[in-house]
């Protein structure tokens, strides 16, 4: 089990924005960049980046329109203009090589970093996410819902992430819930999730020449098994697993299981 630790947090100039991050520190050691999902923010890897904390200079950072990282306009929500944030984020942190560990939209990014700037990159991993996505998902509502208490938010998560267990629900919803009048709603922009815009990664994901390991659950409707099988025969040094009991939140549903399958990769190759 993970040990709670208390991250520092930092801004990083990036395409205009002062990005938001948080740092457990290590600085010195091999850098593990920690991107979250649509909606979410960088509290939601808080307990794994508390287990790399020792062996990694954990960094999470809040993508834009995120966490506490500035809103952007509401047409600049592309995985092109995420990517961008990326490489000048790094850059502005002085990482020459990292560690790329990206969830859902931040494993898109992921792959796209790592396609893009396999210099910088030790090896990466993308969490049940495909290249591409169909131009028939919607991407999210247009507009927050208000929930009268925690309790609520806690209660609709767990109806529509059913896998997810209730410690979990509660990081999430401490994660990405803030008070407002009449109750609580999500902290990132709703533009962010209304208005995402993902290109078609295939080509950019057959030309990755890093270790990359692909993590798909089991019971998420986002990265079927033929997909994943695909991504492995045609990406050279991809690697895969699947956590069958778990949905799309794999560090999470399953987070033991997700732990050893990513410390093992990540040590394997960042010697």
């Amino acid at each position: 089990m993970t040990t709670a630790t208390t991250p520092a947090s930092g801004s990083v100039q990036a395409s205009g924005l002062a990005l938001h991050y948080l740092d457990w520190g290590n600085a010195g050691a091999t850098p593990l960049v920690l991107l979250h999902g649509l909606g979410g923010s960088a509290r939601d890897w808080r307990r794994v980046a508390a287990h790399f904390a020792p062996r990694y200079h954990v960094i999470a950072l809040d993508q834009r329109g995120h966490g506490d990282s500035p809103w952007a306009a509401p047409d600049a929500y592309s995985t092109d203009d995420a990517v961008a944030d990326l490489e000048a984020a790094i850059e502005g942190l002085g990482l020459p090589r990292v560690i790329l560990c990206g969830h859902s939209m931040g494993g898109m990014n992921t792959i796209a970093y790592t396609a893009r700037h396999p210099e910088r990159v030790i090896c990466a991993l993308a969490n049940d996410i495909p290249p591409a996505l169909g131009a028939a998902r919607h991407a999210g509502p247009s507009s927050h819902p208000l929930f009268p208490t925690r309790e609520a938010a806690v209660a609709a998560r767990r109806a529509e992430s059913p896998t997810t267990p209730d410690w979990a629900l509660e990081l999430l919803a401490d994660a990405r819930l803030k008070p407002v009048p009449g109750g609580l709603t999500f902290r990132h922009d709703p533009a962010a999730t209304s208005r995402w815009r993902w290109p078609d990664l295939w080509p950019a994901a057959r030309t990755i020449s890093r270790p990359i390991l692909f993590i798909r659950g089991g019971r998420s409707p986002v990265l079927s098994a033929e997909t994943l099988m695909e991504m492995d025969l045609a990406i050279a040094p991809a690697r895969s697993i699947t956590l069958e009991q778990a949905g799309h939140a794999t560090f999470l549903d399953m987070e033991h299981e997700w732990l050893a399958a990513a410390e093992a990769f990540f040590a394997a190759h960042a010697r």
